[in-house]
């Protein structure tokens, strides 16, 4: 059936955690009709020591695993660098972080 099963996997993959001030996060997947798990996602809920910043996101793989799953492996880091350059500024850092990915990649 090429990049889709004949019926859906509908096994649910579910994680929660606690980050500063009393966050609270939960996550949840489920692969549906493709032959794997394209999606990816993270959970970071202290960007750094002692921050109340954190960084969720989630990477749709869009027909193929491999850029959602290098964009989760590398974007804290690189987010992390970038923000150290910009100073702590959020608004300039984000933006840059996913160029920094796009050029990676």
């Amino acid at each position: 059936m090429g990049a889709y099963l004949s019926q859906p996997n509908t096994d649910k993959h579910s994680e929660d955690g606690e980050g500063p001030g009393g966050l609270q996060y939960g996550v949840s997947e489920m692969q549906g009709w493709r032959m794997h798990m394209e999606d990816a996602h993270i959970t970071k809920p202290e960007i750094s020591k002692g921050s109340s910043m954190g960084l969720f996101a989630v990477f749709d793989g869009h027909g193929g695993q491999e850029v959602a799953k290098f964009s989760a492996k590398y974007m804290v880091a690189e987010f992390q660098k970038i923000l150290a350059d910009k100073k702590g500024d959020v608004e300039a850092s984000f933006p840059l972080a996913f160029h920094r990915i796009d050029t990676m990649l």
